[in-house]
């Protein structure tokens, strides 16, 4: 594992990847100012020494250090980089409990689209729905949602200056 990081670019790629995890290639390709092949071969060569694991979410593989968090975290962590599960997991640690039909027009998807994102959540036991008629959604650990999200504070950031960015433009349409 130590001849891994003899490398300069490779210790980088390693400390990106440790204090983003859950980081894709294309972020570490922008915020290490990397090329796409030269990324490519360290990450595999990190890789096999068993210092990066790989995740694959939606359109992404994630990647993540095998030394920083707990393997149950790493699927958390994963669904945590997602922009709309984030959302519904933020609204939710906010109210303690919502409603499942307030729910969709808080996070701005489609009621299918929020369906797809509480199935994930309930299999990966981060958020609980009730069998009621209300179908209550509350998260089954806040303090296990609250220590990952510090993890994925960048991303949290970027959402408030996005929506900053989107009401400005609304605004100067008019």
């Amino acid at each position: 594992m130590e001849d891994a990081l003899d490398l300069e670019s490779r210790k980088r790629i390693f400390e990106f990847i440790r204090s983003r995890p859950g980081t894709f290639l294309r972020e570490m390709e922008r915020g290490l100012d990397m090329e796409l092949g030269m990324l490519s071969y360290h990450l595999k060569v990190l890789a096999d020494a068993g210092m990066v694991i790989t995740v694959q979410e939606g359109n992404h593989v994630r990647y993540f250090s095998t030394d920083a968090l707990h393997p149950t975290d790493i699927r958390s962590i994963s669904y945590l980089k997602n922009r709309s599960t984030r959302a519904i997991l933020l609204f939710v640690l906010d109210k303690g409990s919502i409603k499942y039909c307030e729910l969709a027009p808080l996070v701005g998807v489609s009621k299918s689209t929020l369906t797809y994102h509480i199935k994930r959540l309930v299999s990966a036991d981060l958020i609980k729905v009730s069998d009621d008629q209300e179908k209550r959604i509350c998260l089954a650990d806040p303090i296990k949602i609250m220590r990952l999200l510090i993890w994925v504070r960048d991303d949290v950031e970027r959402d408030s200056a996005d929506a900053l960015l989107e009401v400005w433009n609304r605004l100067t349409e008019r």
